[in-house]
């Protein structure tokens, strides 16, 4: 008998990036709007995921349901080459991305990445040019052990870095400078963190399989708004969801307990505008500035299935497109296969990458477009992250064109990677 964990499969949020690089090549793709999210994104309007205005959409339509069951006909979505842009990121002795760099936000005049395990935070101008980095990785005051959460304010300057093993907060200016210490809430475990408005922060509660400390309101209505300044409570949305599922899994097989470190997602943020999707409702809501959540669509089948997951996770929009992936998980096979140590690139099925058409609600297979990673970004917006080294490889293949080959002719394999941001109309 033994124990085996997985930890952020090909599905997870933030933390996936070096798991991908590591299945997938040092290539990735980081998705617009929001970070985190996510990302196995799942609703449950079957166990009575309410809210006052769950009936009727914004437009007063009845709620559209989707069925990810279904075949539907492949439609590409390709952005011009005059949409596409290439910036460089700067490279000093001291600003080196590392194997686990992730973009956590992108802006018209600012660029945050972060090297999560080491600890760095780089501030990066438009153009990628170095403006600030700092570190205060450690155990004492004021100090994180590992960036799993960070939260870019740009009108206030600020950078707000999640120490959950605190449950608080550390604030610090976007020059590294240490500003305050907020507290979350007594019985709340925050597992997501967002930029909602000039003084607030949208906050969710995870639920754990063992979770004795999370309030029973927080297991109902875990989204909460929480005070810039100091943390505190400020109000929780509307949005009730009870008979909660675990944001984790814990398999049984034979005597054996297995922990599936499978992470569930957040939200999708769209300018002001957040999707909000959680793992035990069938129901996507969107949330606007108001602190109103209003149904966009049902999925369908449920989450709730003993045996198999049909899991939907939601990677990026635009003014008329949603586009999500749902992927199935066998929880048979997958015991079996955690139990034979099998690699965990061997656990899911292949994505299916659809495209919901908010306006005519057609829905798309989706041969080509926006997929993948989640990035806090000011609207329909790609990045796309590409490092120096297999760049310079392409170019000397022959395999680049247009814009992209003439920032490679000018970079070297050992520098910083190339940012690609793409508008989609």
């Amino acid at each position: 008998m033994f124990k085996f964990n997985i930890f952020d499969t090909v599905l997870g949020t933030k933390n996936e990036a070096s798991s991908k690089s590591q299945i997938f090549g040092k290539d990735y793709r980081l998705c617009a709007p929001v970070r985190y999210l996510p990302i196995i994104a799942i609703c449950v309007i079957l166990l009575g995921c309410t809210n006052s205005n769950q009936e009727k959409t914004l437009s007063g339509q009845d709620i559209p349901v989707i069925d990810l069951s279904k075949n539907y006909p492949e439609k590409e979505f390709v952005a011009d080459e005059a949409d596409k842009e290439y910036i460089p990121l700067e490279t000093t002795d001291d600003v080196l991305a590392d194997k686990d760099f992730e973009i956590e936000y992108v802006s018209g005049q600012r660029i945050v990445g972060a090297n999560r395990s080491k600890g760095d935070i780089f501030v990066f101008n438009s153009e990628g040019k170095i403006v600030s980095f700092f570190n205060h990785k450690g155990a004492g005051p004021n100090e994180y052990l590992y960036l799993s959460l960070l939260v870019f304010d740009e009108k206030a300057q600020e950078i707000f870095v999640d120490v959950a093993s605190k449950n608080q907060c550390l604030v610090f200016s976007s020059d590294g400078k240490f500003l305050r210490q907020i507290n979350y809430p007594d019985s709340s475990r925050i597992g997501n963190l967002y930029d909602f408005y000039e003084q607030t922060l949208l906050a969710y509660n995870r639920l754990s399989p063992a979770n004795n400390v999370l309030g029973e309101i927080n297991k109902i209505m875990p989204y909460v708004f929480l005070s810039k300044k100091d943390g505190s409570f400020v109000s929780r949305l509307d949005l009730s969801i009870p008979n909660r599922l675990p944001d984790s899994y814990m398999l049984q097989a034979g005597e054996a307990t297995y922990g599936l470190g499978i992470r569930f997602g957040g939200n999708l943020k769209y300018g002001n505008e957040f999707m909000i999707v959680n793992r035990s409702a069938d129901t996507v809501f969107l949330l606007t500035q108001d602190k109103k959540a209003t149904p966009l669509f049902v999925r369908t089948p449920s989450v709730h299935n003993e045996d198999q997951l049909l899991s939907m996770s939601i990677s990026f929009r635009t003014d008329t497109y949603l586009f999500f992936e749902s992927t199935t998980y066998n929880w048979s096979e997958i015991s079996q296969r955690i139990i034979n140590r099998q690699r965990r690139a061997n656990m899911l099925s292949p994505a299916r990458k659809l495209a919901y058409n908010m306006q005519t609600g057609q829905i798309f297979s989706v041969s080509k477009g926006p997929t993948a990673h989640v990035v806090d970004i000011l609207g329909k917006s790609e990045v796309n992250l590409f490092q120096a080294d297999q760049l310079v490889e392409r170019l000397k293949n022959g395999e680049l064109d247009g814009k992209l080959k003439q920032v490679a002719q000018k970079i070297n394999s050992d520098d910083n990677p190339v940012i690609e941001i793409i508008k989609y109309k």
